[in-house]
């Protein structure tokens, strides 16, 4: 993550922990953030994790994704490159974001927001008068 990321992101009013920008930022799962008006989605390539393994937690404007998998050593791989460590990934929410869902759907964990903008905060139009 570079500095305009997180300048943007926190803009959006949604952005990784404060302190990820200080050290490294872990990658894994990787994930998607999608934005279109007031509605967002939050994409976690997952695959291998089923509903159980994972937990999708809001809390004090946090939104906190774990996934808990035991990782069965065996002595059969030749080759082990898919990965199914437990995770937890973890975002500050601004204020004004809600979460709605969370599904998972071939290997991807979707995590959909909206934006509950106050009508006091919303902009209006003036109309302008003749003296």
């Amino acid at each position: 993550m570079n500095e305009l990321d997180i300048i943007r992101n926190h803009f959006l009013g949604f952005h990784n922990d404060f302190f990820d920008s200080f050290r490294r930022v872990s990658t894994y799962p990787p994930y998607n953030i999608k934005e279109k008006d007031d509605k967002g989605v939050i994409e976690f390539a997952v695959a291998g994790f089923n509903d159980n393994d994972l937990k999708v937690e809001v809390k004090e404007n946090t939104l906190s994704v774990y996934g808990c998998k035991e990782d069965k050593d065996s002595d059969d791989f030749f080759h082990k490159g898919i990965s199914n460590r437990s995770f937890t990934k973890s975002f500050q929410l601004h204020k004004q974001i809600v979460v709605d869902d969370a599904k998972l759907k071939d290997g991807i964990l979707s995590v959909k927001y909206h934006r509950d903008i106050p009508e006091s905060e919303k902009p209006r139009q003036i109309s302008i008068k003749k003296a």
